[in-house]
């Protein structure tokens, strides 16, 4: 057997020679298979011999060892006395230098994070022999300073992971301790996701990539959620890069969070913790606690919160410095508050058909009429299909509706469970000298049980959106897992090659529990257009401002699956004073994702227009059957979504002199577009638009059965008329990256940094996937209007049997631009003190070819004032006069003849006749124009790497300004620029955060004192973490569109915005067909305070063992932070529009033609600016005030 610390034998080596034969085997085979992305996991060390006079020594022989983890390179200085060790892995190292002459030299605790470029000093050497030994320690502050690289970036270190408390203990929340990220994210849960939380210097929280050991984890459909997540114990580092990177990063343009896991190392270690939390331990919620103050409005117990997480993990040799492993489990068993859900649900007397006892919210009777009732309460005609489902609502808990304006009778706080588990195991191999692989398997497990949240919770709109409470709940069946396989080989001294796969994958299922939302199992049947098996959709409306509530079951059961496969390799070549790398990788996407259309069917009920009945209450229509209108889905089409993506990149580090270093490089991309493996993608062309073949429109507004060609302007994949993505792709686009880095007084004491670097963006998933489940072809909508359930069987199963409805559909240029980041930065880095530097930057971004949305089927400003929009039916003879009678001056005054109460459409909100593109509702017209630009100044104080106290403080000042402040937000269809051009919607002027760990001092140590005593005094930490943001903006505005109104046009999605122009801040309405940027308000800002004390208790005589009490306060002081503040207004703009926006705007129509008046006025409510939401009601930062207990054994 070897000595330790030799290698194996011939046959132990050939052996071995096999193992990474197959290791390069299996790289190469996934490059003709399925890959994807991996980034860098290694760092390299930089440093400088010389001599006592300061003269450069070269040829010097270097040795850097991390002892932990066997690892020793060498190498030899340069001519210059520079020398360099790349592709390490990360780990504290200890350098030697040995020249004949000079005592040696051993420097140790040089602390390298993986993608560091860390330059470790000069390293100047005493004369004497070698068999003489002089040891130094590392200036920690030296370490953390910047000068071999011009990049952005910065590091969560393994003490921070340790022993900073995070709400929820996802390692993305310590995002928020870095400049210039923005986020408010709510992490009181453990649960995937949360990537899309945080903005990064001004770019979209969808442009950001999340690795774990160089794999990809980011889900490809919206780019913001990922695939798994893991503990901040299993992790040894995180490491951000968040502008003007090198040319070796690619695939997104925003951030780049790279996750490092801890591995084994030569000796044992490891914990076992214990976390809790209870209701009981919490504060209660600000707005809670005023309804408890307030006797005369109904409350609710503060929610079920509990919280368990149970962990350990251990690490070690499974052959000292050759074999190790490390195992970690954490098992959560989380049951976490929802919402609290207050609505109205029909009263026992009203499920029988009496209506007697009704009343509105204010205490007005509700009077009923038609036919099958007499004296208010329906005696004949109730559908017992439509009964069962009215029985499905939950009993009213609550009094009081009707007095005072209470527009609700129920109320409930829910809470859900959200059981996780997850396994890692990593092993890293020293297989000889020049080769070293690691592999690591991260899997998760998720079986959530929530109640059905109406929109709340972590399914969202998709699926079980309902407030009816279905027993058993709605499942969330949510595995995943991630994987990385790592290969460093040294080819020469100075040739090293990193090669890695990186496999990952999640899975989501959603569905009622046990079949609890079919209609066979409710003993429901319900013949409707299309067959369905689930409980259709119910809306109600229509009776003031009572508070109704129906199911909402959405997409249920609904379905998606993601895998992506990871393939990077990166060569390094040491050449003097150049250290070059280059390297590509080929990216794999694979994600079947199921449509969240209505196939169960959807009613909505109103009290009135009922197939002409007036029967006065939205329930009793339901009762009898009458709807006001019945939409369903033909079809739910599944997509088979695929993309590949390859990029190659080659780089530069030069060591231009001593003091200053230059990096630059070229990436190249290739990013076609994802395309549909079925072939099911649509896409609406205006040039293809035939006018001469549109369908021909109703007075209601509806598409006239077989007139013109209901699919007029669609093209699709599948008839090859638009590529295979939809758009065309950009072909390879070239990505020029430099930086540089400035040692000014040669001390390693004070850096001057910059560089500017230019990347692309693939856009979201979604945009394509829409394409498919909007697709004319594949699926349509059939819309019934007024009539009555009953009818429906014998309305058959074809659209000529029926009025259809206009269709929403989907366009995009064809050109398909790549959005590109170009990002910028310059500052300085000094050492204050010892451990302890100072980083000042000017830091920016600009943002083009930005994926934009608008709807290109919106009726133009003031086109409704014109005489081609008047409907000759609502005027004498049936022609249409050159000005209409008694038109209101206000219009006169603006130039106009009409004042478009005559128009056609002016009792729809659709004004389908009045459209462009007849037959179709929105055109959501995809566009690459959006632009953003961001400018800061970025301030960090940082100490690391040192003992008694860690701490970091970071502030940012910044503006952020654009078109959209996401992929989702829709454009002016007419004029982005000058009305859409604003402060974006994450923009916070000042943003300042710190975290700290402090060891304090022993009473018993400092003064001396029995051991004993040592277990109560000694041994104590505080940690925590300060956030101070200011509020966003927030644009004023309401809901408009009808004919009637100001603009003249129908604004779909598009809210038209009011202007403040005297210092009072009095409004001033845009002028009649018009439309002006809006004024923008802010919310309110956030503070947040989480500190947490430990108390360490040692066990034995050693250190070795050691159990760590643990009381963590998440918001400690409950400050209240409001976000949503009030912004109502009260006025008349002669439509029934009320102005209430941004947050509780209504809309309404007039009585009927010529009912327009003239009078317009805007003014603020007396409760302008109130309090309206705080930030994470449930629990996160800036909610209310959490306690957390918690335990860990370490060894």
């Amino acid at each position: 057997m070897p000595r330790e610390g030799e290698f194996m034998s011939r046959s132990s080596q050939a052996i071995n020679l096999r193992i990474v034969a197959i290791a390069r085997a299996a790289f190469f085979l996934c490059l003709s298979c399925s890959p994807l992305l991996a980034q860098v996991t290694s760092g390299t060390i930089f440093g400088s011999v010389k001599d006592p006079s300061g003269a450069v020594v070269p040829n010097a022989s270097i040795t850097v060892r991390a002892a932990d983890i066997g690892v020793t390179r060498t190498t030899t200085s340069s001519a210059s006395g520079d020398f360099v060790v790349p592709n390490l892995p990360p780990a504290t190292y200890s350098i030697t230098v040995d020249v004949q002459g000079f005592k040696k030299l051993e420097a140790k605790s040089i602390v390298l994070s993986a993608a560091d470029k860390l330059n470790a000093g000069d390293f100047t050497l005493q004369v004497g022999t070698t068999s003489e030994t002089v040891s130094v320690t590392a200036d920690s502050g030296q370490l953390q300073l910047q000068s071999n690289s011009g990049e952005r970036s910065d590091l969560v270190t393994s003490k921070q992971l340790d022993d900073v408390a995070m709400n929820g203990r996802n390692v993305l929340d310590y995002m928020k301790l870095l400049p210039g990220v923005i986020g408010t994210g709510d992490f009181h849960q453990s649960g995937t996701g949360g990537i899309a939380n945080f903005n990064i210097n001004g770019t979209r929280a969808n442009e950001h990539e999340f690795t774990i050991d160089g794999a990809s984890n980011v889900d490809t459909g919206d780019n913001g959620g990922t695939h798994v997540t893991l503990n901040p114990d299993a992790i040894e580092e995180v490491k951000i890069l968040t502008s003007n990177y090198q040319a070796e990063f690619g695939k997104a343009a925003g951030g780049q969070v790279a996750v490092v896991t801890k591995s084994g190392t030569n000796q044992w270690h490891g914990n076992a913790r214990f976390f809790h939390r209870h209701e009981g331990l919490n504060a209660n919620e600000w707005f809670n606690k005023q309804n408890e103050l307030n006797s005369t409005t109904p409350h609710n117990s503060p929610p079920i919160y509990r919280y368990n997480d149970i962990g350990y993990q251990i690490g070690g040799p499974l052959k000292k410095d050759r074999l190790f492993v490390f195992w970690s489990e954490e098992f959560y068993r989380q049951l976490v508050p929802v919402g609290t859900f207050q609505f109205y649900t029909p009263t026992a007397l009203e499920r029988q058909g009496d209506f007697s006892q009704s009343t509105d919210d204010q205490g007005n009777p509700v009077s009923i009429s038609g036919p099958g009732i007499t004296n208010n309460a329906i005696t004949s005609g109730i559908n017992p299909a439509m009964q069962a489902m009215l029985n499905l609502f939950p009993q009213p808990n609550v009094n009081g509706f009707g007095i005072n304006g209470q527009n609700y009778n129920f109320s409930e706080n829910l809470s859900g469970h959200a059981p996780r588990r997850e396994d890692i195991l990593r092993v890293d191999y020293q297989v000889n000298q020049k080769n070293r692989l690691f592999g690591r398997w991260l899997h998760n497990s998720e079986d959530d049980v929530y109640p059905f949240t109406g929109g709340a919770g972590p399914f969202g709109v998709f699926a079980c959106d309902s407030v009816v409470q279905f027993p058993g709940g709605c499942t969330q069946h949510h595995p995943g897992w991630n994987a990385s396989l790592n290969l460093v080989s040294t080819i020469t001294p100075t040739i090293l090659n990193e090669a890695s796969i990186g496999p990952s994958h999640t899975l989501t299922r959603v569905d009622g529990a046990n079949g609890n939302v079919s209609l066979a199992n409710n003993n429901i049947t319900l013949p409707l257009l299309y067959p369905a098996t689930t409980i259709p959709d119910i809306s109600f409306g229509g009776l003031g401002n009572v508070n109704f509530q129906g199911d909402y079951l959405g997409a249920t059961p609904w379905y998606q699956g993601n895998t992506t496969v990871n393939v990077n390799d990166n060569l390094t070549w040491v050449l003097h004073n150049h250290t070059i790398k280059t390297g590509m990788f080929y990216q794999r996407n694979g994600k079947n994702q199921m449509a969240w259309n209505n196939i169960n069917g959807q009613f909505s009920f109103q009290p009135t227009n009922t197939n002409g009945y007036n029967l006065g209450d939205p329930v009793a229509a339901e009762l009898l059957g009458y709807f006001n209108s019945f939409s369903q889905s033909t079809a739910r089409p599944v997509g088979a979504f695929r993309y590949n993506q390859l990029e190659f990149y080659v780089q530069d580090t030069f060591k231009v002199t001593s003091r200053f270093t230059l990096d630059y490089g070229m990436r190249f991309s290739w990013i076609p577009p994802q395309y549909d493996a079925k072939n099911q993608i649509a896409l609406f062309d205006p040039s293809a638009y035939d006018p001469t073949q549109a369908v021909s429109i109703d007075s209601g507004g509806n598409i006239v059965p077989g007139s013109g060609n209901p699919l007029n302007g669609m093209h699709y994949v599948a008839n090859h008329e638009i590529p295979d993505g939809g758009w065309n792709s950009r072909g390879i686009m070239p990505e020029p990256r430099l930086g540089f880095a400035y040692d000014l007084f040669g001390s390693h004491k004070t850096v001057v940094r910059g560089g500017v670097g230019m990347m692309h963006d693939r856009v979201q998933g979604n945009l394509i996937f829409n394409t498919v489940f909007n697709n004319p072809a594949v699926v349509r909508t059939a819309q019934v209007s007024a009539n009555n359930v009953a009818n429906l069987p014998s309305l058959g199963g074809t659209f000529a049997n029926f009025v259809q409805g206009d269709k929403n559909i989907i366009g995009a240029t064809r050109d398909g631009k790549v959005p590109t980041i170009y990002s910028f930065s310059f500052g300085i880095q000094h050492e204050l003190a010892k451990a302890t530097t100072l980083d000042i930057a000017y830091v920016g971004t600009m943002s083009r070819h930005l994926v934009t949305s608008r709807d290109i089927n919106a009726v133009p400003y003031g086109y409704a004032f014109t005489a081609a929009a008047q409907d000759p039916a609502n005027f004498s003879g049936g022609v249409v006069p050159a000005v209409e009678p008694g038109l209101p001056a206000v219009y006169a005054a603006a130039g106009y003849n009409f004042s478009g109460a005559y128009a056609y459409g002016h009792q729809s909100y659709t004004n389908a006749a009045l459209v462009p593109y007849k037959g179709y509702g929105q055109i959501a017209y995809l566009q690459w124009d959006g632009t953003s630009n961001y400018n800061s100044l970025q301030v960090s104080l940082q100490r690391r790497f040192s003992k008694g106290l860690t701490f970091g403080a970071v502030y940012t000042w910044s503006k952020s300004l654009g078109t959209a402040d996401s992929d989702g937000d829709w454009q002016d269809p007419f004029n982005v620029r000058a009305l859409d051009y604003r402060e974006l919607g994450f923009d916070r002027t000042h943003v300042f955060a710190a975290n700290y760990v402090y060891d304090i001092p022993g009473a018993a140590k400092h003064f001396g004192g029995p051991k004993w005593l040592s277990y109560i005094t000694d041994n104590y930490q505080l940690s925590g973490v300060t956030q101070f943001l200011t509020g966003s903006p927030v644009r004023l505005g309401s809901w408009s569109g009808e004919p009637g109104s100001l603009d003249g046009g129908n604004m779909w999605g598009i809210i038209p915005y009011f202007y403040t122009l005297d210092s009072s801040g009095n409004f001033v309405i845009p002028p009649v067909g018009t439309r002006i940027r809006g004024t923008q308000l802010r919310t309110g800002g956030m503070q947040n305070w989480d500190m947490s004390v430990f108390k360490n208790v040692p066990l034995g005589n050693s250190e070795r063992y050691s159990l760590q009490l643990r009381l963590e306060a998440y918001n400690v002081f409950n400050h209240p932070n409001f976000n949503d503040k009030m912004f109502p207004t009260t006025g008349n703009n002669g439509a029934g529009l009320n102005f209430n926006g941004p947050f509780e705007w209504t809309y309404g129509t007039p009585a009927g033609a010529g009912s327009s008046s003239p009078t317009f006025s805007l003014a603020k409510a007396s409760n302008w600016g109130q309090n309206a939401d705080t930030y994470n009601s449930s629990g996160g930062p800036g909610g209310f005030r959490v306690l957390q207990l918690g335990a860990k054994f370490v060894f």
